[in-house]
């Protein structure tokens, strides 16, 4: 947004004063710039617009300040963002025209120097400058929102031909991937799901995959997939995700896929997103980009410091981590003396620059580093 602040910071222009309006200079958003050269109450003023910033050497006007005020409280009164008033025929505003200014908020600015039609050339410059930025700001923000809006639903339906208001995915692993196993599986699972709500079961990595779509969707727990897979036994590991809207059909798929992972991990037969506690952010963090460059970035600070120092905080922290905080026991794994435990976990502060963090946070961070 371009300000009569910044039209006032023209290098082109000098000797720049602002007679009224001073709160406002910074908050008003300049849209266009126009010129008031001639005798304006010989018509009207309908070619200035809200957003103008309005230059004048009040010409027009003969030094006649009642003029002046005429002019600048019908500008004024059509939402001008700003008026510039060059500085060659003395003028100070009548109490009306402050008056003005202050109801509608237009600054009154006054310049002693600059030529005009350089002022234009780079104030219109600045603006186009601002437009363009602006374009490329509101792309960038509909990309980074687009989970907000419909296009990952759009991109869902096309791809498998589901539609609806719901979505819920389950992951499905099997013998390591045996051709055969998966097989029976996905026809049994095509089978009992489509009974639930339209679906599309398909292969997917190592595995299964199961998309579940409607508005009406009723969602899936634990025990419907147990039931699902009872005749598999042990040869079985799935994961569910919430139900969620279908914009987030992407995320959905993630979770089940982490659940599935940790299933297998953990060698029970399903696990669903509510289950996971603590370990739903390591799988966060292998789908966040953001989260996973935040945690790495620490992890690289630590050991840039040992590459340094020559020392082990990343091991050392790493041990801190695993044993839940707890100093003693910290120093026992790694053979080392509570102090020296105690000495590293302040060094380690020091170097995440968290020296002003509690124990508990510094204690989270590193958890999130180490997950």
């Amino acid at each position: 947004m371009i300000t009569p602040k910044d039209l006032a910071a023209l290098p082109v222009m000098a000797g720049v004063r602002i007679l009224a309006g001073v709160d406002v200079v910074a908050r008003r958003s300049v849209k266009e710039v126009a010129v008031l050269d001639v005798e304006p109450l010989t018509g009207d003023y309908d070619s200035f617009y809200p957003g103008d910033a309005v230059f004048t050497s009040l010409g027009f006007s003969g030094g006649e300040s009642a003029l002046v005020d005429e002019a600048l409280v019908c500008l004024i009164n059509r939402d001008v963002a700003c008026i510039f008033i060059k500085g060659s025929i003395p003028y100070e505003p009548s109490e009306r025209v402050v008056a003005a200014s202050r109801r509608r908020s237009v600054p009154l600015i006054r310049y002693d120097s600059g030529l005009l039609e350089q002022i234009i050339t780079d104030a219109r410059g600045m603006l186009a400058a601002d437009a363009a930025a602006s374009l490329i700001e509101e792309q960038l923000r509909q990309l980074l929102d687009a989970r907000a809006t419909c296009e990952v639903r759009r991109r869902f339906m096309d791809v498998t031909g589901l539609a609806g208001s719901r979505v819920q995915a389950v992951a499905f692993f099997a013998d390591e991937g045996d051709p055969l196993v998966l097989s029976a599986l996905r026809a049994q699972l095509s089978k009992s799901l489509s009974k639930v709500a339209p679906c599309l079961v398909i292969r997917f990595g190592e595995g299964l995959l199961a998309l579940l779509v409607a508005d009406d969707l009723d969602a899936l727990e634990t025990g419907d997939i147990e039931a699902l897979t009872a005749g598999f036994g042990r040869h079985c590991a799935a994961g569910l995700s919430e139900m969620l809207a279908a914009d987030g059909a992407d995320g959905a798929i993630a979770e089940a896929l982490g659940c599935g992972e940790a299933a297998k991990r953990t060698g029970r037969s399903v696990v669903s997103w509510e289950m996971l506690g603590p370990e739903a952010f390591r799988i966060a963090r292998g789908n966040g980009l953001l989260l996973e460059r935040a945690c790495a970035a620490g992890l690289g600070r630590l050991a840039a410091s040992d590459e340094e120092a020559g020392s082990n905080l990343v091991e050392s922290m790493r041990v801190y981590v695993e044993c839940g905080g707890e100093t003693a026991l910290a120093a026992e794994r790694l053979c080392q003396h509570p102090n020296s435990v105690r000495n590293r976990v302040n060094r380690a502060r020091a170097v995440l620059a968290m020296e002003d963090a509690t124990d508990k946070q510094l204690f989270a961070y590193l958890s999130m580093i180490f997950l």
